[in-house]
């Protein structure tokens, strides 16, 4: 005959397994609800309500876009590279230094020109009522695209 000790334990053990398989079921199988939503460019077709032609157009704008951009910022990272790697020598060459920072400065400065450029484009293809939405939430997309940036794993400073 088993104590009640032993049958305690015993339910317990049921009542945790049961609750685990629970658990682990909603982590494996349940699909993230708002993955549709995520992002400043789905952010941007929802709130606008765009139709399936406004979406394909501003699709194919999307992709120009990254395409120009992610060239620069490539650009951009060779070039900081190389403004870094003076540091290596005890004297810095400080006209070259110069050089490097404006080109680092222009190519940043290209890059808000093409994502200005861009939102124009997204503008146009917006009807009127589209238009005044899209004014009241510009500010709030480029803030998404900053803080939609990959995070590097790193610790977070000190303050």
């Amino acid at each position: 005959m088993e104590t009640s000790k032993q049958s305690f334990w015993k339910i317990f053990a049921i009542v945790l397994l049961i609750s685990n398989t629970i658990v682990l079921s909603f982590i494996f199988f349940d699909k993230p609800r708002n993955a549709d939503n995520r992002g400043p460019a789905n952010f941007i077709i929802k709130e606008l309500k765009f139709d399936d032609t406004q979406i394909e157009s501003f699709n194919k704008l999307k992709f120009a876009h990254q395409d120009s951009v992610q060239v620069l910022k490539k650009n951009g990272r060779e070039l900081r590279e190389n403004y870094f790697k003076l540091l290596r020598n005890d004297t810095t060459d400080q006209v070259l230094a110069d050089q490097l920072l404006m080109q680092i400065a222009n190519n940043q400065k290209a890059i808000e020109q093409i994502t200005f450029s861009h939102f124009k484009s997204v503008k146009n293809i917006c009807d009127s009522v589209q238009k005044e939405k899209f004014d009241s939430i510009i500010l709030e997309v480029i803030h998404m695209m900053k803080d939609n940036r990959p995070k590097p794993n790193r610790p977070e400073p000190n303050r």
